[in-house]
């Protein structure tokens, strides 16, 4: 049994989805009752609420797990307490390989949700548990093909100019369905996940059009303009510090760990975009 928390998150979903392609029984853990049945829907063969504040229902959510993935919140303040308290209900739970969800470059201290990718990654390291770190570039899943198509505009809140690297969520799905089908193979690694074409904004509106076979600009905006009204002071300190600095430095990665684990070359954001139109 995999246990996998955040499963009904944007990332969870995809990685459950292909978890559950592969064969893999999967206990989804979701943060609220009402998530339970859409757990199922992406293919959870067991599905239980967990808060992961609380190392007392950590302990009971894993018990019989024999591997994890552990996806922690975004933006969130109390990402490294939950993630310090998922591994170490893991290791009492005798769980035999964690797969821990990070993100390229954890190092850059500005970030705040790099910084907490960071302090979760050392505890894993600290922890003696066996382990396959996964370290995906900035989502596909992020940019909303429909709605841009709909209204002819692409935009983002840091410079159009400045180049940065994507992946497909359905790649990363696939990678840890692969490293979980075999874990010996890829304990103890720590995997990049970058496919092969860094863009600009006007590059990704390039591509958006060439999809749809419509206009489609670029345009920039206040980061501030992209979140809910009600949005916490730390997430909101924590989305201007990245839109800052990919204003200024862009991220890159590279391919071709990503490559060499699908055994193929990675989605591109053209066939992204025409996946979700449905003409790819």
């Amino acid at each position: 049994m995999i246990a996998i928390t955040a499963a009904t998150g944007t990332t969870g979903r995809h990685v459950l989805r292909a978890l559950a392609a592969a064969g893999h029984d999967v206990r989804a853990l979701v943060h609220s009752p009402p998530r339970l049945d859409e757990a199922r829907s992406y293919g959870a063969s067991e599905a239980a609420v967990a808060d992961l504040t609380r190392p007392d229902q950590l302990d009971t959510a894993l018990e019989g797990c024999d591997a994890l993935v552990h996806i922690g919140p975004p933006m969130d303040p109390r990402e490294i307490t939950m993630g310090q308290n998922v591994l170490d209900a893991a290791k009492r739970a005798g769980v035999g390989h964690v797969v821990l969800m990070s993100v390229t470059h954890p190092q850059l201290e500005p970030l705040l949700n790099h910084q907490s990718k960071l302090a979760v990654e050392r505890h894993l390291l600290g922890s003696r548990l066996p382990f396959t770190i996964l370290q995906p570039m900035h989502y596909m899943q992020n940019v909303d093909v429909a709605d841009c198509l709909r209204t002819g505009v692409f935009r983002q809140p840091f410079s159009l100019d400045r180049p940065l690297s994507f992946v497909d969520l359905a790649d990363v799905g696939e990678v840890a369905a692969t490293v979980l089908s075999d874990p010996a193979k890829h304990l103890w690694a720590t995997y990049e996940l970058c496919a092969a074409d860094p863009l600009t904004g006007y590059d990704v509106a390039r591509v958006l059009a060439g999809a749809g076979g419509t206009d489609v600009r670029a345009e920039q905006v206040d980061v501030r303009d992209t979140l809910p009204k009600d949005a916490p002071d730390y997430t909101v300190d924590g989305f201007i510090r990245l839109a800052t600095h990919y204003d200024r430095y862009g991220l890159l990665g590279n391919p071709n760990v990503l490559r060499w684990l699908l055994g193929r070359e990675p989605t591109t954001l053209a066939q992204y975009a025409r996946r979700e139109l449905g003409t790819g």
